[in-house]
């Protein structure tokens, strides 16, 4: 279980009961939560909707558009990023790093 979900999910409420009005996404996300918390599979595996889950409920409360969410989701990954590969690189007997990962798609795309 991530502890940052608990925190997330009771952002999500408060932020999602002051938006009001119908959405009827988010009303899904809701029942969708409802039952996977209340389902013998899950509990049995104790699992439990992740922070991006909540996160994303937040943005589309918010009214960002569902293209935006993959950067949104980064930006709050970045400072856990940069703080590993700062550790990594000045510690000198670092033995395990990250997988390097190499971006082969195209180099630039034109958006609508």
């Amino acid at each position: 279980y991530d502890p940052r979900a608990r925190i997330i999910k009771k952002t999500a409420d408060e932020v999602l009961g002051k938006a009001g009005g119908d959405n009827e996404l988010l009303e899904i996300a809701q029942r969708l939560e409802e039952k996977a918390l209340a389902d013998d599979y899950f509990i049995e595996r104790k699992l439990y909707p992740n922070v991006d889950f909540y996160t994303g409920l937040i943005y589309t409360a918010m009214g960002f558009p569902e293209q935006m969410f993959t950067v949104l989701f980064a930006l709050g990954r970045m400072p856990g990023w940069i703080a590993q590969w700062r550790e990594m690189i000045q510690d000198p007997d670092t033995k395990i790093g990250r997988p390097r990962q190499i971006y082969t798609g195209e180099k630039l795309r034109h958006y609508p």
